[in-house]
């Protein structure tokens, strides 16, 4: 251990000078000798200080533990009160009455909190916010049409939605892939009543008002027809969105999975047109259950368009009997005259014939390689055989109609 240092000498040179009396140590003090058990002793210079100057330490103690006393205090009543004027403004209890809100397909809890307080359902947005971000089941809160109350806290608001019984299921309209368009056009009848028919009947036929997207033309002209823009989803039908506007909302996710994937983009890249890779899609859509068979089917297509042979296709005709009114079922295939028949023309039909998923959306710009020109039904289960061997194909055909696995 290395000594304690000691005070320089040189400071204290001047014969005349005298070591201040005040200094809160003294030299000695410091550095006394250990006592008889090994222990060091430390003695204060000034073991007594004055007397005045003790009693008033001793005030200015007390008056600074009294002013902390003060300030704590007024913290204690003033700080709830200020962050009052700063909290954001809630509704108490659970509301009353009925309000009917729609949460739409993307919607943050902002979002939704926006919507809910336009509805007068809650008096501001933040609480709703803030409960949503301590209950994790406020992220699986679903597109829908919901029946809350008006003036309710955030909290009780947030807690009324995530009830499955506050969602209204009557109110959504489920396009599955592969709807036609008059299948879309009968479920909004339903769904809207007998007194919209009308209105929903203009809208559907009404192609240039829907906001097909660009780029998706004709081979003759214009576009006629909705049908293969109505994207496949479950829609929430806004009691407030007329016909038109509930159709803008399908042909809009169509338009959001085309710049999505780059759908038409693709399409070119393979040589076609947006709309020719459509109508091809359709098709796949429509002659096939399982993505693998459909760009197999798509395939096949390509194949018989390059070969310069006629599709000969059921499901073109089917549409074609559908778009004239006709009952399918009643018809020949290969006989009925129709622009849809694909025995008696060649080429593609005029127009998709049904409304595709993204599974065969993505089959018709990504065709499999191979060299079939014909499939069938090959079991119960919907799957598919292909061949380039026409005889091949008619033994496959055969098989299925003696199996009555769907050939007709």
């Amino acid at each position: 251990m290395t000594e304690p240092r000691r005070p320089n000498p040189r400071l204290y040179a001047d014969p005349g000078y005298d070591e201040p009396d005040d200094l809160l140590f003294r030299e000695n003090d410091l550095f006394e000798d250990a006592d008889e058990h090994g222990h060091r002793r430390h003695r204060r210079a000034d073991r007594h200080a004055p007397p005045g100057r003790s009693r008033r330490r001793g005030v200015l103690t007390v008056l600074v533990l009294l002013a902390a006393a003060v300030v704590a205090a007024a913290a204690w009543v003033v700080v709830p009160k200020v962050s009052g004027l700063f909290a954001a403004d809630d509704y108490a209890g659970q509301g009353s009455g009925s309000v009917t809100v729609v949460v739409s397909q993307g919607d943050t809890a902002s979002d939704i909190a926006n919507t809910l307080v336009k509805a007068g359902v809650v008096k501001s947005a933040q609480p709703f916010v803030d409960a949503a971000k301590t209950n994790p089941a406020s992220s699986g809160i679903q597109p829908g049409t919901y029946r809350l109350r008006s003036h309710m806290s955030g909290a009780a608001a947030l807690a009324l939605i995530l009830q499955p019984s506050s969602r209204c299921t009557g109110c959504d309209l489920i396009i599955p892939e592969g709807a036609t368009v008059f299948e879309v056009e009968k479920g909004l009848d339903q769904k809207l009543g007998a007194g919209q028919a009308a209105a929903v009947h203009r809208a559907i036929t009404d192609v240039s008002d829907l906001g097909v997207p660009l780029g998706y033309q004709a081979a003759n002209g214009p576009l006629t027809s909705v049908e293969g823009f109505l994207y496949p989803a479950t829609y929430t039908l806004d009691p407030k969105a007329s016909p038109a506007d509930l159709l803008q909302n399908m042909t809009g996710r169509f338009a959001e999975h085309d710049r999505a994937t780059g759908f038409a983009q693709d399409a070119k890249a393979l040589g076609l047109t947006p709309y020719q890779a459509l109508i091809i899609a359709s098709i796949a859509q429509a002659e096939a259950k399982y993505p693998d068979d459909m760009a197999k089917v798509v395939r096949v297509i390509l194949n018989r368009l390059a070969a310069g042979r006629p599709l000969q296709i059921d499901a073109t005709s089917r549409y074609g009997a559908m778009v004239n009114g006709a009952d399918p079922s009643t018809v020949s295939y290969a006989q009925y005259d129709s622009p849809y028949n694909t025995y008696l023309h060649d080429g593609l039909p005029p127009t998709p014939i049904s409304n595709p998923g993204p599974e065969a959306l993505q089959a018709a710009v990504n065709p499999a390689a191979g060299g079939w020109m014909y499939y069938v039904n090959s079991d119960a289960e919907g799957h598919l055989f292909f061949t380039n061997d026409e005889n091949a194909f008619a033994a496959a055909a055969a098989a299925c109609r003696a199996n009555n696995w769907g050939c007709g």
